[in-house]
């Protein structure tokens, strides 16, 4: 028999009693991705929307310092964008049983500006989308109904969140921004993993995920009246940027065509976006893929955009990734070691004491299409150790690979070799990276 007292208890710890499905919907939250549906059949995640596994730690938002720093040695100034969760941009259709999974609302908005706060406070420029998106229409949704992604109305905003932040830099100073518009579109329908999951709990269908799309056009000479730029400078004809370039790179959030987020960019910066992002590649997939990439090595942007949503960790698969893109965004790793091939590898043997902790290698296959480069460090005393460096399918085969050394490093280290999953070309090269200039690591 359970006591009153018992029950009340019990009672009390439920979820709260949910609202009819909109669209005949059960046991949504037992789908391979856990989801609750809220007013007007929103539907949340429960890990990914309404928690926040991973806050940014004080280590990540050191190594997000160092990458900025160099790449502003060389040039290029870093921004980084954290996309919001559903839960932290769109909480107006929350259903109540959301706190019983975990929501509360001031912690999660408290959690996105603090990363955005510190980031800003380690010289990284971060802007903050999750602001801007909250001030849509009370009817305005930012992100889709049956799926996690944003909206073009979110998208847009968060794109001129991106254009205040990058106007206000300093390397802004000489742009002589162009005059892009954006105009709407017929409607377009985008594929949904997460559409396609819950619909298998749901008696009706499911919203798809449709929207008036926006085409975004450069202005010519042709086109009047002139306009004027947004920091109120008269641009004559809409034409020149002074020079700058603006790449972007990031996650399945700025590769869909259906938001027109690159040209939104292109619109609220006044330079004409590059859109490197890749569907798929989780936090790092684009930002390697591009960093490793000649084109990059040989043409540095002026504003570099790395959009990742809040809930991928950077610090998910060690410090490697990161220590990648520090050495690929320093100057050339141009110092020859006098590698020799022989047996499919590459050599480079070392006297003593002259390979440091901080240093960086780069493996280069000499063109595009290696996946994987096989590192062997081997030391007087009898070190002998393996890594493996490798692209998914995802990513792009660039064919260069960057390994810092502090992670494997001994005072012994004598000898490095490399071999790629395919065979070496008379390109291919073992070079030693140059200390890059703002790392005070």
């Amino acid at each position: 028999m359970i006591r009153p007292a018992l029950c009340a208890l019990l009672l009390a710890s439920s979820p709260a009693q949910a609202e009819p499905s909109a669209f005949g919907c059960t046991n949504t939250e037992f789908a391979p991705s856990p989801s609750i549906e809220g007013r007007d059949g929103v539907f949340y995640r429960v890990q990914s929307d309404l928690r926040l596994q991973h806050p940014m730690s004080d280590i990540v938002v050191d190594q997000l310092a160092r990458l900025a720093r160099v790449l502003a040695g060389q040039g290029t100034t870093l921004v980084y964008v954290n996309v919001p969760t559903k839960g932290q941009a769109m909480p107006g259709f929350l259903p109540p049983e959301a706190a019983a999974y975990g929501y509360d609302e001031a912690m999660m908005q408290a959690n996105y500006r603090d990363v955005v706060t510190r980031l800003n406070a380690a010289g990284v420029a971060a802007p903050d989308l999750m602001t801007a998106m909250l001030q849509a229409g009370p009817n305005e949704m930012v992100f889709f109904r049956s799926d996690f992604h944003w909206t073009p109305i979110g998208a847009r905003l968060a794109a001129e969140a991106i254009g205040r932040t990058i106007r206000a830099l300093p390397a802004y100073d000489g742009v002589t921004p162009a005059r892009f518009t954006s105009q709407e579109a017929g409607p377009e329908t985008a594929f949904s993993g997460l559409r396609r999951e819950l619909q298998t709990f749901c008696k009706e269908t499911l919203p798809p995920v449709e929207a008036r799309t926006w085409i975004t056009t450069r202005a010519t000479k042709a086109d009047a009246p002139a306009a004027a730029g947004q920091d109120g400078a008269l641009d004559i004809f809409g034409q020149g940027d002074g020079g700058a370039s603006l790449v972007l790179v990031g996650t399945s959030f700025s590769d869909s065509t259906i938001n027109n987020f690159a040209g939104f960019l292109s619109e609220f910066t006044g330079i004409e976006t590059t859109n490197y992002s890749i569907t798929g590649g989780n936090q790092f997939g684009a930002m390697t893929s591009y960093l490793t990439s000649r084109e990059f090595a040989e043409h540095r942007p002026t504003f570099l955009i790395w959009e990742n949503p809040i809930y991928n960790s950077l610090a998910q698969f060690g410090p490697m990734p990161m220590d990648e893109l520090i050495a690929a965004a320093g100057p050339p790793c141009d110092i020859p070691t006098g590698a020799s091939a022989a047996d499919g590898m590459l050599t480079a043997a070392f006297p003593p004491g002259a390979l440091k902790a901080g240093d960086s290698l780069l493996f280069d296959h000499g063109g595009e299409g290696a996946r994987v480069a096989s590192v062997t460090l081997e030391g007087a005393g009898g070190l002998h150790r393996s890594i493996r460096i490798e692209r998914s399918d995802r990513l792009r085969a660039t064919g260069r690979f960057y390994l810092n050394l502090a992670p494997f490093w001994r005072p012994d280290l004598t000898r490095v070799s490399v071999s790629f999953d395919r065979p070496l070309t008379e390109a291919s090269s073992l070079t030693l990276c140059p200390t890059p200039k703002g790392d005070a690591s």
